[in-house]
């Protein structure tokens, strides 16, 4: 009983509210149609390109164009979206001409640059062995948006043709930019490799003997050339044991024993001599008396040829003993300097037999038959053997001199090779890394040139556009259903809160049970408002006013839907369905 209460006096708020509930309504909506019908329409053209992924596998062929498909997206859109770029396009389709004049040319780019959206279609996409999944831009759209849609169309076809060829130009310039800057390199290389060369060929010819590859050489050479100086060094000294024989045999033998005369009579020697007078001394000893003349003569010549003899003899021992220091001398002279105890000694020791020679060799007053010259064969002989023992002697010296000097210039070569190589390595190892560098740049020339190729012939990574941008056959915005529809929100929401607004601010009492409450006393009986004929005119009026508003705005609702938004048939056929396929 009390909820039927309530609800009579919603209806009585209601009837009693019902112009602050419809006026506000009704002029919010109108506001909305206003709105609705004032706004100029917005059309967008929009057309779509296809990121395609390069052909030929990335494996076979890389491209030289790297960087995140979104960087070089906004890229192109900044070189698309230039100042110069915007500016002409304004001009050559007459663009914001309602603009000019009240706006500045950078405000009037700024606004075309708002017009213009670039808008990427992300997926997620499968890393490979990863079993991952990361957004990617496999497309984007691109759209326009102006008040003739013959020119929106014309524009947006123009801004896709920008993209279009921005990619290619770019991808073009980078890869001949990279191109270029290779080979480049490559040409600065080449020139590099070749004054390494030429620093190489020079060391090498300036330390011909050093290099590191002729030390196994050079240490062959040396150890042939030491037993080579050994070899001579045995030589000489069986050369040298040889002359000494020869000497000793020499000294057995004497010059002058076949040595004749003028008339061709034979000349006796030293000892024949001294045994023919001790025969005839001890002939004329036996005959003759001791004091006799020719007894005491030869005598005195058989001592004076004894004496001769004994001096030779010791001649000859002397000789014997001052060629074996000669000997001793040179051979300890190969292994000290001059001023070792022992040559020192040898020196001395050879230059008192030379005096003792010199003495006795003055001794020799009756026969000088060293001085003569020998006719003895064998003594010539060995004579012969002597001197060309001592000519080979000389010659092996000269010879083991000679390797000597070879060895010593071996030795020196091996001593400087490590320095040598440690030039020389250097020089290597610039001119391997020089031939690394010019190898790795030549590689990566050539996947440049087939990377350049890969651009020409359109295989490479590629704009594609698969949905042009066509003349829109409506406008994008504004959405003047929703504006009506929003419109009819807000008018309601208006009418009620108004109402409720009134409502609430009267004081006036309408219910016997108001008044009841505000007076204390009971109320005991309601009198009704009696209408007249006049008051029931206004009513009536007010009526067909409110038929006539309600009817007029319907034919602007439905005008403002038929032209704005859709043809009344078109939606009324559409309807139709929607409800046919719901029952």
């Amino acid at each position: 009983m009390e909820q039927n209460a309530d609800i009579r006096q919603f209806i009585e708020v209601i009837k009693r509210r019902k112009f602050q509930f419809i006026i506000p309504s009704l002029l919010v909506f109108l506001i909305a149609v206003l709105i609705s019908l004032v706004l100029p329409p917005v059309y967008k053209s929009t057309g779509t390109i296809l990121i395609e992924a390069q052909e030929i596998p990335q494996d076979l062929v890389r491209t030289t164009v790297t960087g995140y498909v979104e960087e070089r997206l906004q890229a192109i859109t900044q070189v698309v979206l230039s100042r110069a770029r915007l500016i002409e396009i304004i001009n050559r389709f007459g663009l914001y001409q309602d603009l000019k004049g009240r706006y500045s040319i950078e405000e009037i780019v700024e606004k075309m640059r708002e017009d213009v959206k670039m808008e990427p279609i992300m997926t997620e996409v499968d890393k490979p062995g990863s079993g991952k999944s990361n957004s990617a831009i496999i497309a984007f759209t691109l759209s326009y948006e102006g008040k003739d849609p013959k020119q929106v169309a014309q524009v947006a076809n123009l801004f896709v043709s920008l993209y279009l060829e921005e990619n290619l130009r770019n991808r073009e310039e980078k890869t001949r930019t990279t191109y270029e800057f290779l080979e480049e390199q490559l040409a600065k290389l080449r020139t590099e490799i070749v004054a390494i060369e030429g620093k190489t060929a020079e060391f090498k010819k300036k330390h011909v003997n050093h290099l590191p590859e002729l030390m196994q050489l050079n240490f062959q050479t040396m150890g042939q050339l030491q037993r080579q100086i050994e070899a001579k060094e045995e030589q000489i000294k069986g050369l040298i044991d040889r002359k000494i024989y020869l000497e000793g045999q020499l000294a057995t033998l004497d010059p002058t024993m076949y040595a004749f005369s003028i008339g061709g009579k034979r000349v006796m020697t030293p000892r024949e001599e001294l045994e023919t007078l001790r025969s005839q001394y001890l002939s004329l000893s036996a005959t003759l008396s001791p004091q006799h003349p020719d007894v005491i003569n030869l005598k005195k010549r058989l001592e004076a040829v004894q004496a001769e003899v004994s001096g030779r003899e010791d001649l000859r021992q002397v000789y014997r003993k001052l060629h074996d220091k000669e000997h001793q001398l040179t051979m300890i002279s190969e292994k000290f300097s001059d001023k070792h105890p022992d040559v020192i000694k040898l020196k001395k020791e050879i230059a008192l037999l030379k005096d003792e020679v010199s003495a006795l060799s003055e001794k020799q007053t009756v026969f000088k038959g060293e001085d003569e010259k020998p006719e003895n064969p064998s003594y010539i002989n060995l004579q012969t053997q002597i001197t060309s023992t001592q000519m080979d002697i000389e010659t092996t010296r000269k010879e083991r001199n000679l390797l000597k000097v070879k060895y010593e210039e071996y030795q020196k070569r091996v001593e400087n090779t490590p320095q040598v190589e440690q030039e020389y390595l250097v020089l290597q190892r610039d001119y391997s890394n020089a031939q690394a560098k010019y190898q790795e740049t030549m590689n990566r020339l050539l996947g440049a040139r087939e990377a350049t190729g890969l651009e020409k012939s359109r295989k490479a990574e590629r704009f594609t556009l698969i949905d042009p941008p066509i003349v829109p056959e409506r406008p994008d915005r504004p959405n003047r259903l929703a504006i009506l529809l929003i419109g009819m929100v807000l008018a309601t929401g208006c009418g009620i809160g108004f109402g409720s607004l009134s409502e609430y601010m009267d004081q006036s009492v309408y219910r016997a049970d108001e008044l009841a409450a505000i007076s204390g006393f009971p109320v005991l009986a309601v009198i009704p408002y009696l209408e007249t004929e006049e008051d029931r005119k206004k009513m009536m009026q007010k009526k067909w006013a409110w038929i006539v508003s309600a009817a007029g705005l319907v034919i602007i609702c439905a005008a403002a839907a038929h032209f704005l938004y859709r043809p009344l048939d078109i939606l009324w056929i559409q309807i139709v369905q929607r409800f046919s396929i719901r029952f």
